[in-house]
């Protein structure tokens, strides 16, 4: 059994991808490390929930387009801090961003991360939803994409607007929203 396993010292039972594997930037333009006092305090709450977690990683925080961006990048686990269809990640940022609101009461958001993931699942929701439309438009039929949170559908309706053939809206499924993709007119 355990010569089944990769040479790699990297290994992830749960799958996730290597850890070398590097995200796209988050934003364009200039990414500087940001250096206040609430992207410290951020980082601060981010390492103590992973110490509390018991998982160790490291934690980069940058400050653009009125946001803070924290990214974890755990050696190994990150599908552990990412969860089902990331509900662990978002409880972590939830809990981060009540924890750094107290202190901070008018501070910009805090976005958290592990690994790049909610940059990949941004650009695989985009290109799902491109490629649902196009088949709307060929088939003149409504068809629907998966539950999505509310921020996942105001992604989805933002890049559908550069297709005028197609609209957009919404049925709720309790706490996410079951997205319809159909024809105009």
């Amino acid at each position: 059994m355990a010569d089944d396993l990769p040479p790699s010292s990297d290994y992830d039972p749960l799958g996730a991808p290597d850890s070398r594997d590097e995200p796209e930037e988050r934003f364009s333009g200039p990414n500087l490390p940001a250096t206040d006092e609430v992207a410290q305090d951020a980082a601060t709450v981010v390492r103590t929930l992973l110490e509390h977690i018991g998982i160790r990683a490291r934690v980069d925080v940058e400050k653009a387009h009125d946001e803070y961006y924290v990214n974890i990048k755990p050696q190994l686990s990150k599908g552990l801090l990412i969860g089902r269809r990331g509900t662990t990640l978002r409880a972590i940022q939830y809990l981060t961003r009540l924890i750094v609101k107290r202190k901070y009461p008018d501070v910009a958001p805090v976005m958290v991360d592990v690994g790049g993931y909610r940059l990949r699942r941004e650009s695989f929701l985009s290109k799902k939803a491109e490629a649902v439309a196009r088949i709307v438009l060929e088939t003149r039929r409504e068809m629907s994409l998966d539950l999505l949170t509310e921020k996942e559908m105001e992604l989805i309706v933002e890049h559908l607007k550069t297709i005028p053939e197609v609209r957009v809206y919404s049925v709720p499924a309790g706490t996410k929203q079951n997205v319809i993709i159909a024809p105009k007119g």
